[in-house]
């Protein structure tokens, strides 16, 4: 909840570790994903054990289903989808891929914690949200309506 926001580019963001020191394009991680879930970067028994998964809360306090290095994400009606998403100060990236790989997407965003603390001191719902939501919606589910 940084106000105004600051320009993060100027820190070097590996005391994340490697998950932030990674250069890279949208394009690259619809690559990477796509060839890791069809098998051409680890075998299958690995492929499987990274499957495998079990419930976390993420830092936005949502239960979701996590296994080595995976997230995945059942879409009712529109399958399964595994990938990983992640962020640092000032950005943040999501990159999902649909199990049979018709579908991927990957989003970077240059601004994250846009939302005001209401009265309580939980986050508001702020339009960028909305966004996102139907942008997510419409990359793997190809309609408009919400997830």
């Amino acid at each position: 909840m940084i106000d105004p926001p600051r320009d993060f580019s100027i820190y070097d963001m590996s005391w994340v570790g490697a998950a932030a020191s990674l250069i890279s394009t949208v394009s690259d991680l619809n690559c990477f994903f796509g060839l890791l879930l069809a098998g051409e970067i680890v075998n299958e028994s690995s492929l499987a054990e990274m499957q495998q998964t079990v419930p976390v809360i993420s830092f936005e306090g949502k239960k979701i289903e996590y296994g080595l290095g995976l997230h995945k994400m059942e879409l009712p009606g529109h399958g399964t989808f595994w990938g990983h998403d992640g962020t640092v100060w000032g950005a943040g990236a999501m990159s999902m891929t649909r199990a049979d790989g018709k579908r991927q997407m990957s989003v970077a965003v240059n601004l994250m914690r846009w939302n005001k603390l209401g009265s309580s001191g939980k986050p508001q719902p702020h339009p960028l949200d909305a966004a996102l939501r139907a942008l997510y919606q419409l990359a793997m589910c190809g309609t408009g309506n919400p997830l």
